[in-house]
């Protein structure tokens, strides 16, 4: 953490009164004693993108951008211009937090830790201390569950890589209280190491594990049926049917996406999100009864009562919005391009509440619409901004988007962008 002194600094205050963010973060850059390269290798960009921001171009006002360099420099949030005035955590703070408990802590702090910080906060949840000892609080899978919504949120702005280490650890944690419990504690850590288990395999699934992914959703269901947990279940099948879709297997696809749905007692939204799983499944077959499912996942996530609660629950950050952009990229799929084009740009206005790899694949999806539709100029703009989101998150499934433009790698533009994704792989 940086002196506050040097908040207070004129420096500073002229480029916040200068409303020049990127003056900001050069400032703290320095402060730091890092170079443009070096704080784009921590923060998952180029040097360039460093490079323009400190100039103020564009990226200069991109939230999602500064909310990521404010956490990594501990830059007070008000100066560039967020709405949160969080500060990342310094490792030895987890330590405090046993007495207040995670319900006085605030989501976006741990954005900004570091896998001990996390695991210290882990222990502090379960036994009220950070050392592990002692006997297990009341609530202590709430407060796993709390901690588990975290860490999901923390991915929406994190980089693969930073998380994978230290859900892997919460995972076993929680696995090792598990066979130490007994009755409906050990059912409640047996659903909650399955949340964490699906986590884990969607976190390989991101760097191109695939087997990875496989493997770790397959322990998820497991668990999950042994917590006799439904919605659990059938998110793992929901899972299954994405990875079967990044196989080409479109007949698993909608297989695995009605086996969810034949699950009983779901949520409404975990039942839309296999609709929309199905949809998606149809629309690569080349079927336009796609459409109906979305129209039905829709109105089950617009009527849905939003649990009142910080734990974690399949589905809590699932809107309308995820069906929309989903029925958009079912346009492409079925080569609909002009409509697809039309559908992605009236959205767009909306894209800021959906994670950064999310926003990627989509924007690669828009690209290959462009093309396809003949205006590879436009193409070729959206490739590379779904290139630096790529590089920003580490997501593979951008980069397999990105694939997607080899047929039109005869115009140097494109083979510009190709060249760069590649390095990506």
């Amino acid at each position: 953490m940086l002196p506050p002194a040097i908040w207070e600094s004129k420096e500073v205050r002229d480029a916040v009164a200068a409303e020049s963010p990127g003056a900001v973060v050069a400032i703290a850059r320095k402060a730091h004693g890092l170079r443009q390269d070096e704080l784009g290798t921590l923060a998952g960009f180029s040097q360039s993108a460093i490079s323009r921001l400190e100039a103020g171009s564009n990226i200069a006002y991109d939230m999602r951008v500064l909310r990521t360099l404010q956490r990594l420099l501990g830059i007070p949030a008000h100066l560039l211009g967020l709405t949160d005035r969080t500060v990342p955590m310094r490792s030895g703070e987890a330590r405090s937090l046993g007495a207040v408990g995670l319900d006085g802590v605030a989501k976006d702090l741990v954005v900004g830790m570091e896998g001990k910080a996390l695991m210290a906060l882990c222990a502090s949840a379960v036994f009220g201390t950070t050392d592990g000892n002692g006997v297990m609080a009341s609530d202590a899978v709430s407060q796993l569950l709390v901690l588990r919504r975290i860490v999901n949120d923390a991915h929406n702005w994190r980089g693969t890589g930073a998380l994978m280490p230290a859900v892997r650890n919460m995972y076993d944690f929680i696995d090792v209280l598990r066979r130490n419990a007994r009755g409906d504690v050990r059912r409640r850590l047996l659903g909650t190491g399955a949340m964490y288990a699906e986590f884990y395999g969607w976190l390989h699934e991101e760097i191109g594990d695939l087997r990875g992914a496989g493997l770790w959703t397959s322990r998820a269901l497991e668990q999950g049926q042994a917590a006799d947990d439904r919605d659990v279940v059938a998110y793992c099948y929901v899972r299954m049917s994405q990875l079967a879709e990044v196989d080409g297997d479109d007949d698993r696809v909608i297989g695995l996406a009605r086996a969810a749905q034949r699950e009983t007692g779901l949520s409404p939204l975990v039942r839309a999100m296999a609709l929309r799983q199905e949809a998606r499944g149809l629309a690569r077959a080349g079927q336009d009864a796609c459409m109906p499912r979305f129209d039905l996942a829709r109105s089950l996530v617009l009527s849905a009562e939003r649990p009142q609660s910080d734990e974690y629950s399949i589905g809590y950050c699932f809107t309308e919005l995820h069906v929309q952009m989903q029925r958009a990229a079912s346009m492409v799929d079925l080569a609909d391009h002009r409509r697809a084009i039309n559908a992605y740009t009236d959205l767009m206005p909306r894209w800021g509440a959906i994670c950064q790899w999310e926003q990627g694949v989509h924007t690669a999806k828009l690209a290959y619409a462009y093309a396809a539709n003949g205006d590879v100029d436009q193409a070729v703009d959206l490739g590379f901004v779904a290139l630096d989101l790529a590089r920003a998150t580490g997501s593979q499934l951008i980069v397999n988007e990105l694939d997607k433009l080899d047929p039109w790698h005869g115009t140097p533009a494109i083979a510009e962008l190709a060249a760069e994704v590649t390095q990506l792989r």
